[in-house]
């Protein structure tokens, strides 16, 4: 299995709306996708991350560019910064402070 965890910081209040939005109708696209285990949004230090599980890397690839997502991610650099994604491999769902840290992690050694 393959995980996908990102994190977003709004640019202003003003966009939550309409970010929350497409972000919901981004999440029920991925529970509903083929090869989806698993897709959950949770906030930490002010920021968004989606954290998701998929069988392989082409069913999450399948996901990211078609539907609501793809439409979220041509809107997203006007609603807010996308700090970055980590992908990483799992024999389990990973509980999102164990992807966080690897998400952290992550950051620190591409600053």
């Amino acid at each position: 299995m393959m995980a996908a965890i990102g994190g977003v910081r709004l640019k202003s209040w003003l966009t939550a709306p309409e970010f929350f939005w497409r972000a919901r109708q981004a999440l029920q696209q991925a529970k509903d996708s083929p090869g989806c285990h698993h897709a959950i949004v949770f906030p930490r230090d002010d920021i968004y991350f989606s954290l998701s599980v998929w069988n392989t890397p082409e069913d999450m690839m399948a996901y990211a560019h078609s539907g609501p997502h793809a439409r979220l991610l041509k809107v997203t650099p006007r609603l807010a910064h996308v700090l970055y994604f980590h992908h990483f491999p799992c024999t389990d769902i990973p509980a999102p402070d164990v992807a966080w840290q690897l998400w952290r992690q992550q950051g620190q050694s591409a600053a």
